[in-house]
């Protein structure tokens, strides 16, 4: 196996990763792993600036081939009867953007 891989299956399950169930429209909902960030980001308003909260997403390509705008992630859900069941759900924002090894996508996201 990959190096790189190995380190990253060990990210994913680490600390600060999560169980997550993601949903795309027309298929079935599957459980993946995410890393969830929420940095902050300046903003200029007027002659001042202010400061917003934003959520992105880590996931790995083997899990989702490629993430788009509008695809789901419900962060601590779980799949019965092909129902999403709890959890906190998030709608994928903007277009992903894959790390230099082609092997995560990072993509921002707004609470759905």
């Amino acid at each position: 196996m990959n190096p790189w891989q190995m380190a990253l299956d060990a990210m994913f399950i680490g600390p600060g990763s999560a169980a997550a169930v993601f949903v795309r429209s027309g298929e079935p909902p599957r459980v993946i792993r995410v890393i969830q960030g929420r940095p902050d980001r300046t903003v200029g308003f007027g002659d001042g600036q202010t400061i917003l909260g934003t959520n992105q997403f880590e996931v790995r390509k083997s899990d989702v081939a490629e993430p788009i705008q509008h695809d789901v992630v419900a962060v601590g859900a779980v799949i019965e009867n092909d129902v999403v069941v709890g959890g906190e759900r998030f709608s994928l924002l903007g277009e992903a953007m894959l790390d230099l090894e082609g092997l995560t996508w990072t993509i921002g996201a707004e609470p759905a």
